[in-house]
């Protein structure tokens, strides 16, 4: 597939207009046409169905266009990495949960740039599985919490246990009663920054397999859109304790007397390959360190309900 045709698929997938589609492009519009075409032809099936109300992409279309926004951007990425000079160091491009940089890695993130201000790092925020992003290299590693992951094809390490908290407001009916099963979480609002982190997806699924259908989800797409939204009233959300402990300390926020009846760790998985790599070793081991030095007992214990 020509990187061009999937370049002007998607911009006509966005815009919905090829003549929208071409000024963004600067091509003419036959030129554009003429690449979609190209791209059906080679594919042999539609992709667009040119309509009234514009362009709309079709079920094959909606398919492919998860896949041509990767290998656009995994092209522009192979693009910069040699458009520089020669000499230049390569960078080490990271994934790395919201949770995890903000209350694990900052001090990792400062001793990297005081000791080692000569390393060349990318940080990219996780919004979707970061086995599955390394796996196609769209990151070199990745820094998560969840529940231990395993996969074959990359390389994993367990970094240390984290505690979860499920949190609502002070005056939200579940914070003022005991929970005696998960059922009894049913019919209220959860609220979450992706559905694409390990304990979401772990926190879900206790939901369905004890029959608490939900009211609804809010995907909110950052943990402390999260943490507002709850400390509103909307809802509740599982979120790291460590996410969450300066607002218990305020009282801003208040613990469900629930535990989830699963475990949840601080891991990296990298990609296969990257072993030998200094850079990679430095970030890994001062990762551990900081790790191993984070104090647990500044996390608020559990509060009593009642």
């Amino acid at each position: 597939m020509n990187i061009k045709h999937l370049s002007a698929f998607l911009t006509v997938a966005e815009y919905r207009s090829f003549t929208q589609a071409a000024r963004i492009l600067g091509l003419a519009q036959p030129t554009v046409t003429a690449r979609i075409k190209s791209l059906e032809q080679t594919l042999e099936t539609p992709l667009l169905h040119r309509t009234a109300g514009g362009a709309r992409l079709t079920p094959a279309g909606r398919r492919l266009h998860r896949y041509a926004r990767r290998i656009v951007q995994l092209s522009e990425l192979a693009q910069q990495s040699v458009s520089g000079p020669a000499d230049a160091p390569e960078t080490l491009v990271i994934g790395a949960a919201e949770c995890i940089v903000t209350y694990r890695l900052v001090p990792l993130i400062e001793y990297l740039h005081l000791r080692h201000h000569e390393l060349d790092l990318s940080l990219r925020t996780l919004d979707d599985d970061p086995v599955r992003l390394v796996r196609e290299e769209q990151v070199d590693c990745a820094f998560f919490i969840g529940p231990r992951t395993a996969a074959a094809d990359v390389n994993h390490l367990v970094l240390r246990p984290e505690t979860m908290s499920l949190v609502t407001h002070p005056s939200h009916p579940l914070a003022g009663r005991p929970v005696r099963s998960t059922a009894d979480l049913a019919s209220h609002t959860v609220a979450c920054a992706h559905r694409g982190s390990g304990y979401q997806r772990g926190f879900e699924t206790a939901l369905a397999e004890a029959g608490a259908a939900v009211r609804g989800i809010l995907v909110l797409g950052s943990v402390d859109a999260v943490k507002r939204s709850v400390g509103e009233g909307i809802g509740m959300a599982l979120l790291p304790t460590v996410a969450v402990a300066q607002e218990l300390r305020r009282g801003q926020l208040r613990c469900v007397d629930w535990r989830p009846p699963f475990a949840v760790y601080s891991q990296c998985v990298w990609r296969r390959g990257l072993g030998d790599d200094s850079v990679f070793h430095t970030v890994l081991g001062t990762a551990r360190q900081v790790m191993a030095e984070s104090d647990a007992a500044a996390e608020p214990a559990p509060q009593a309900v009642g």
